[in-house]
């Protein structure tokens, strides 16, 4: 097939789509690295820097190499990789870059990066925070992450061979909505429930799971992309390294299936979702208590009940042909403009936080939280704000993979999973971020306020988002002929 790069209207471009998918042989290729430096190391995920004290578990980059063929002749391809990190910012280009060197001849758009979002990974970005003192730096970290993943990549893409594919839907309670909504219009993230103005949580709860299994020649199983609408972030304020609950997942598909199988973790929409419940505690608790399990290893136990069941009724689907395509676009949506009141209260921040000691936990950056919203502020006074996204669209049989580097609200996953002709609709947030990343609120949300919903929060408000759910849902269209 050959390789097409189109223009579009508005400045949006399709880098890579070798055309309407057709059914073809698929070639799997899988692999592992352990990206877990043997040094303390920053923790991103709070506004506070924490520099790791010991490793819970390990981090790694899980990674899927497909490729279509048809008469033996070279079709399209993907390669995707899950990893145990908070957010990729510009990581993306970074390692495309990197990896051009020891892949040349492979087109570098083909392949998308995406967060679990575990609070205790390793932090990537030199300028989170002021001072890491005798801890790995961030700068040095990066390199270390990119030779691992890099020799993983390429692992992956040259152990291709024939396989076969199936996929199912599943459902685990792993996710709850966590912004608490009380009689005034109000919402707060964490907020309480247990007060006479609490009048419910705000938006509505995904506990689908989204699997897809890979099988060698011989049936046996070689990796699995699962998708769950919740960030990997049970143990958000550890000072530990570790992968979350992915690391249960991973452990317990090896026990059973192999230790050779690759798990990829990724994460549904889910920027109003947490793993951990906000009504109920005191039960959750008990019967925490009753299994002998702590909240980690109860997650883990729901989605593998989830990926065993759907294994179980999938495996009576196994497909050898399937239409295989990837589509990659970039493209411009409108970013959120702030109000006169909203640069005043960003304003006040910034000059409160100003008054403070850098060296005290969150200050450093929660004050550069407000000075990047003070930044726009002045940016959209000499031009509209827009943001630039890359999204990957697959479709591997009756399945449609749609990425966005959000963390995204639930209520558009359910605008497109509502419209998407696709016979069963995968989306991955936090993925191939170009520039534009943060949380994508929604309208209610927006309305409620609130951490998450406020413009420090989020560079594209609810007029971006469906810009993203059109041009998701097209794409979509664009891969089953609609």
């Amino acid at each position: 097939m050959e390789m097409k790069s189109l223009s579009l209207a508005a400045g949006a471009v399709i880098l890579a789509w070798a055309g309407v998918a057709s059914a073809a042989e698929l070639w799997i290729g899988a692999a592992q690295a352990d990206i877990t430096p043997d040094r303390p190391i920053s923790l991103s995920g709070q506004f506070y820097n924490r520099i790791s004290t010991n490793i819970l578990s390990r981090c790694t980059a899980n990674v899927l190499a497909l490729e279509s063929r048809e008469n033996g002749k070279p079709g399209d391809c993907a390669i995707l990789v899950s990893l145990d990190v908070v957010s990729l910012r510009d990581t993306q280009e970074e390692f495309k870059r990197y990896l051009a060197g020891r892949m040349p001849g492979f087109d570098t758009n083909k392949i998308f990066l995406a967060a679990t979002h575990t609070h205790t990974g390793p932090t990537l970005a030199q300028t989170n925070f002021n001072n890491y003192g005798n801890a790995m730096q961030p700068r040095e970290y990066v390199p270390f992450m990119f030779e691992r993943m890099g020799d993983a990549v390429v692992k992956a893409w040259e152990s291709r061979k024939p396989g076969a594919v199936a996929w199912g839907l599943g459902h685990a309670v792993v996710g709850a909505n966590r912004r608490v909504a009380y009689a005034n219009g109000t919402s707060v993230m964490y907020g309480k429930t247990n007060v006479p103005e609490f009048r419910g949580l705000e938006g509505w709860e995904d506990h689908a799971v989204d699997i897809l299994y890979f099988f060698d020649g011989g049936r046996k199983l070689v990796a699995t992309a699962i998708t769950v609408p919740c960030p990997s972030q049970t143990a958000e304020h550890l000072h530990e390294v570790s992968a979350d609950y992915w690391h249960n997942v991973r452990e317990a598909i090896r026990g059973k299936h192999g230790r050779d199988v690759v798990v990829l973790g990724f994460c549904a929409p889910a920027g109003d979702q947490v793993p951990r419940p906000m009504l109920r505690n005191a039960a959750e608790e008990r019967m925490l208590r009753l299994r002998k399990l702590s909240r980690l290893q109860e997650l883990g136990r729901r989605i593998i009940v989830a990926f065993e069941e759907t294994l179980a009724v999938a495996q009576d689907d196994i497909r050898v042909d399937v239409p295989f395509a990837h589509r990659v676009e970039r493209f411009d949506v409108p970013g959120r403009k702030l109000t006169e009141q909203e640069y005043a209260e960003a304003k006040k921040g910034y000059a409160d936080y100003l008054k403070k000691d850098d060296k005290i936990a969150e200050v450093y950056g929660r004050k550069n939280w407000f000075k990047r919203t003070l930044d726009r502020y002045e940016a959209q006074q000499k031009a509209d704000p827009k943001g630039t996204i890359e999204m990957h669209v697959l479709r591997i049989g009756d399945v449609a993979i749609a990425t966005n580097p959000f963390e995204l609200f639930v209520d558009y996953a359910m605008r497109i999973h509502g419209r998407s002709p696709a016979g069963q609709t995968v989306l991955i947030q936090l993925a191939s971020p170009v520039g534009t990343n943060g949380y994508l609120p929604s309208e209610r949300a927006v309305a409620g306020g609130g951490y998450s919903a406020v413009p420090q929060s989020s560079q594209i408000g609810p007029e971006g988002g469906q810009v993203l759910v059109e041009r998701t849902l097209s794409a979509i269209r664009a891969l089953f002929k609609q």
